[in-house]
């Protein structure tokens, strides 16, 4: 998610940089890569929430630590999709899977993944 966020920054960067000339592209395209990268970091903020809720954090703690008084604020169902599919929890079963919850589950898989190459005696095909 944090990778994610960082393209979007800099995709921001190099938008800026190729439409100097034209402040009205500029400003559309520095700001959609903005907003986007935007999106990212409440979400990621809101699935970190989420996950800490899960595990039973004093809610006076989780407000101070997100300088909000209400953590609902971040936790949306989009935060929570993305929390179950990292956590390898199944998706609500005879409804499709959530966007969000797939993304989830495919980040938890390809670290899986990653690491079962890392260990010794795995051998790549």
């Amino acid at each position: 998610m944090t990778r994610s966020g960082h393209k979007h920054l800099d995709e921001a960067v190099e938008r800026a940089r190729r439409n100097a000339a034209c402040p009205s592209e500029w400003n559309r395209l520095v700001l959609y890569s903005l907003t986007d990268a935007l999106a990212y970091n409440v979400l990621l903020v809101g699935a970190l929430a989420a996950y800490l809720q899960e595990q039973d954090i004093d809610p006076d703690l989780l407000r101070r630590h997100l300088q909000s008084p209400g953590p609902d604020r971040f936790v949306t169902q989009e935060a929570l999709d993305l929390v179950a599919g990292l956590m390898g929890h199944p998706a609500m079963e005879g409804r499709p899977e959530p966007t969000w919850h797939f993304v989830g589950r495919d980040i938890a898989e390809r670290g899986v993944a990653k690491e079962e190459r890392g260990r010794p005696g795995h051998s790549e095909r």
